[in-house]
């Protein structure tokens, strides 16, 4: 049986705050690819085949999700 851990994906893991990213830019600027791309990735599947991010990738998401909360944190501490 497997580990419930390996069976979380980052779209599952990012629930949360889903709906408050605009996932194009971050597509855009953080990986240089498009929203389609990206979008593949969440869904685990890209023309019928499996597509999941590389560690690479969910490094680089990491990455880009600490560096918006961090100028989300800066911005909102000058209110």
């Amino acid at each position: 049986m497997e580990d419930n851990n390996q069976l979380t994906t980052v779209r599952q893991v990012l629930n949360d705050v889903y709906e408050d990213i605009n996932w194009a830019y971050l597509a855009q600027n953080y990986f240089g690819e498009s929203r389609s791309w990206l979008y593949h990735k969440f869904s685990g599947r890209n023309n019928g085949k499996p597509d999941d991010f590389s560690d690479v990738d969910r490094e680089r998401l990491k990455g880009a999700l600490v560096d918006i909360a961090n100028r989300l944190r800066m911005t909102a501490d000058k209110l």
